[in-house]
């Protein structure tokens, strides 16, 4: 592909502030030079401009994915993937075959593994994964990572205190099974630091090739912290040689360090609370089928409010994890402090899943400008919607991520995949809006767009630059078969994705070339 072309007979759907179309873009040195019709083009088509025909096919912007681990998704290709597994004796079977192939000195490791899908409902204990991979340490990872499973040999080199909050107790002493917040602040960190560098790197650049296949040319990656410890610089210094446009977040609280790496930005799953599928999210009312139940909050009032105002003051975005209204509660009371104590217009502040928020609290993000980071995709994937209606009550769940109320009170939201939570696909996540379990808070297609496009790109103030079709952007595309305002809400995430291109160069190396056109004589 030549620095300067013209991609005519298209869809050019731009996601601008009109919701302009076009017949035709020409790229020149990796930015949108022009746009507009055949006619309007082809003065540069005669000036030599290649152009290709992409007889009918829908051009997009670029898909961001706000929200993603890309070392915990590149751990997970590399794993047993757990996701279509329906009862415990496929996981078993799934654990020894990788044990049988595993290095002496490795570990089986398992993810996105879902008791609600299993026929048993509960998940593996530890003699049950000593019998399938007896002299193979394992972890298994739920589907929330808010919870994992070990057997004995894992639990023998992690060598876990045994008072360690969230790891089961049972009559013979831990079940292998780990929760928030052992989980997260031990388990994961231990795995994690065991695995070399040149492996976590191998794994951050297959995430990048699995994003580029569903149309992501852009990534806000959530690293470090306790799910990847030392992953955030790892990723920083490697931004280059990645194949999509990364927009790093350092998940910790270390101001100090994320200045000095000079990123603008702090935050992601920074957990105040843990997993509604685990129980563990932090609710204003108990959770309805076990009164006693609040969940966890994993910080104190305090501790956040510190935090907050000090990333604030320092001039740093923040985003934190909060799944349900009790941790929703604790940081939007946070934001709105700092807010107030040094006003900033412009800070953009997220709050990530915000699953269940109560109608005060939107009002209020709306009033403080903080941005709801969504994952549309966790509807199809999570919510076993019986289960969860048993556990939240009806009243509750007609209020989940719900998007048409947060969009007609003036609250951005941006789109994710959590991956490795749920599979990269924007496409996915925007049918998953579409197509809301509960009518009234559904998108249309061109709002779900925007989630994963130019409202996308906001929240990482990257509006100038991508997140939409624009003379002057930078040329970050993605070509569909078909229009997904115009197909069936039900197939938008079977649109064929036929190319895509970064910065003007087409990334799906496999895909077939577009005809040559010739120009006009």
């Amino acid at each position: 592909m030549h620095e300067r072309f013209i991609l005519t007979n298209a869809v050019v759907i731009s996601m601008d502030a009109n919701e302009t179309r076009y017949d035709c873009v020409g790229v020149d040195n990796g930015r949108i030079a022009a746009l507009g019709s055949h006619a309007d083009l082809a003065h540069l088509i005669h000036a030599g401009w290649d152009a290709y025909d992409m007889q009918g096919q829908t051009i997009l912007p670029g898909f961001i994915d706000t929200h993603q681990h890309l070392g915990l998704t590149g751990q997970v290709l590399n794993g047993i993937d757990l996701r279509d597994t329906d009862c415990l004796e496929t996981v078993y079977d799934r654990v020894s075959q990788r044990a049988s192939t595993t290095a002496a000195d490795a570990w089986v490791l398992g993810y996105s593994m879902n008791e609600l899908n299993l026929r048993e409902a509960r998940v593996p204990l530890k003699e049950e994964l000593d019998a399938a991979s007896p002299d193979r340490p394992v972890m298994l990872v739920h589907a929330s990572w808010h919870l994992c499973m070990l057997n004995s040999l894992a639990l023998d080199l992690l060598d876990l205190p045994p008072d360690l909050p969230g790891m089961d107790i049972g009559p013979n002493g831990p079940t292998g099974v780990v929760r928030d917040p052992g989980a997260l602040s031990h388990v994961f960190p231990m795995v994690n630091n065991l695995t070399p560098e040149r492996v976590r790197l191998a794994g951050y650049e297959a995430a990048c090739h699995a994003a580029l296949k569903q149309g992501i040319t852009s990534m806000h990656c959530l690293e470090g912290g306790e799910f990847g410890p030392g992953g955030t610089r790892v990723v920083v210094a490697n931004q280059n040689r990645f194949p999509v446009h990364t927009i790093v977040w350092n998940q910790v609280m270390d101001i100090e360090e994320t200045v000095e790496l000079g990123l603008p930005r702090i935050g992601g799953c920074i957990c105040a609370d843990g997993a509604m599928s685990a129980q563990t999210a932090a609710v204003l009312e108990p959770y309805s089928h076990d009164p006693d139940n609040y969940g966890s909050l994993n910080f104190t009032q305090k501790q956040m409010d510190d935090f907050i105002l000090h990333s604030h003051r320092a001039g740093l975005q923040v985003a934190i994890h909060c799944e349900m209204d009790g941790a929703v509660e604790q940081v939007l009371t946070a934001m709105e402090r700092a807010i107030a104590a040094h006003p900033r217009d412009n800070h953009r502040h997220r709050i990530e899943h915000c699953e269940i928020p109560t109608e005060d609290q939107m009002n209020r993000m709306a009033a403080a400008g903080i941005i709801a980071s969504m994952q549309p995709s966790f509807l199809p994937y999570l919510v076993v919607w019986d289960d969860y209606i048993r556990w939240f009550g009806p009243e509750r769940m007609q209020r989940i991520q719900p998007y048409r109320t947060m969009l007609d009170k003036g609250i951005v939201m941006c789109g994710g995949s959590d991956g490795p939570i749920t599979p990269y696909s924007p496409l996915k996540g925007v049918q998953s809006a579409v197509l809301h379990p509960v009518p009234e808070q559904a998108l249309t297609v061109t709002e779900a767009l925007r989630m994963f496009t130019s409202d996308a790109a906001y929240s990482g103030f990257d509006e100038t630059e991508r997140g939409s079709i624009e003379v002057g952007k930078v040329a970050d595309l993605v070509v569909l078969a078909a229009d997904p305002t115009a197909v069936a809400p039900e197939t938008i995430a079977d649109i064929y994705i036929s190319q895509v291109y970064v910065a003007g160069e087409p990334a799906i190396k496999e895909s077939p070339a577009q005809d040559n056109v010739e120009p006009a004589a």
